[in-house]
């Protein structure tokens, strides 16, 4: 596998081996670590140092409003890609993304060896990404619609280490999608109906709204209003940024399964094409 074909997957925490992508006259080619910390005087790198990779082009897909679909978003082939060294073990990767209506994406990615890069066939992952996409580009909005930038962001918080800041996000999109369907449904958001009388509680609202729609997929329906709670507590800071990150995969799950339940829902459809949350 090519470098290239590895920063074009989505980002993963394991080292994955790829072809050598670092050329010198220098390079001595040695594939175990301890060899290569032996030869570090002889294979001299400078922090700093701008250096040509051999690994073809990046690939990744956007949403295009000038072409109104999903494209392919590609690094020139021909100019190649460059990096900056970090160390020995660490690479910065800048790159612009074009669709061939001529949107762009700039891309950085910081990529990490498990020994040294310029090894032969060197184990590497992708360490951190950003994108900052143009005015006319979206991230994939097919799935989860409006959504799809608060998840996509949650994410991202979560792979930096952010355990609250990717809880926040999840738990706008859950608030969201309740208080949009207690609206179109009718349902009180204040305590009194002639909106005095201050706010209900979101467990309430969540509660009246789980009770007509089901919005809570039957999977986690015997814990289902434990979801906010365990949103709020991490966001409140009833737990360290420890719990946070390690409970953030299955609050993720559970924000994406209560979107996929009412996507599927007969009676929520008015509330799914008045809000345009999803575009399937």
């Amino acid at each position: 596998m090519t470098l290239s074909r590895l920063l074009s997957k989505p980002q993963a925490t394991d080292y994955q081996q790829v072809d050598t992508f670092w050329f010198s006259e220098e390079l001595e080619e040695n594939e175990d670590c301890e060899s290569d910390n032996e030869n570090d005087e002889e294979l001299p790198i400078l922090v700093g140092q701008h250096i040509s990779l051999d690994t073809g082009s990046i690939s990744l897909n956007y949403y295009c409003t000038d072409c109104e679909d999903v494209r392919t978003f590609s690094s020139d082939k021909e100019q190649g890609l460059r990096g900056v060294v970090v160390n020995q073990r660490i690479i910065s990767i800048d790159c612009i993304l074009q669709c061939n209506c001529c949107s762009v994406v700039h891309t950085w990615f910081l990529v990490e060896a498990e020994c040294d890069f310029r090894n032969q066939s060197p184990r590497v992952r992708i360490l951190h990404f950003r994108d900052k996409l143009s005015q006319n580009v979206k991230l994939q909005p097919e799935q989860y619609g409006e959504f799809a930038e608060w998840l996509e962001k949650a994410k991202q918080a979560h792979r930096d280490g952010l355990g609250s800041g990717a809880v926040i996000y999840l738990r706008k999109v859950f608030e969201s999608i309740t208080f949009n369907i207690a609206k179109i449904n009718d349902i009180q958001l204040t305590k009194k109906k002639d909106g005095k009388g201050g706010k209900r509680s979101f467990y309430e609202i969540l509660k009246e709204v789980d009770e007509k729609h089901s919005i809570i997929p039957s999977t986690f329906s015997g814990n289902g209003y434990k979801l906010f709670g365990e949103l709020s507590e991490i966001i409140h800071g009833d737990r360290n940024e420890e719990s946070a990150l390690e409970y953030f995969g299955a609050l993720y799950t559970l924000v994406t399964g209560v979107i996929d339940n009412i996507k599927q829902k007969e009676d929520l459809k008015d509330a799914v094409q008045k809000f345009n949350w999803f575009t399937n």
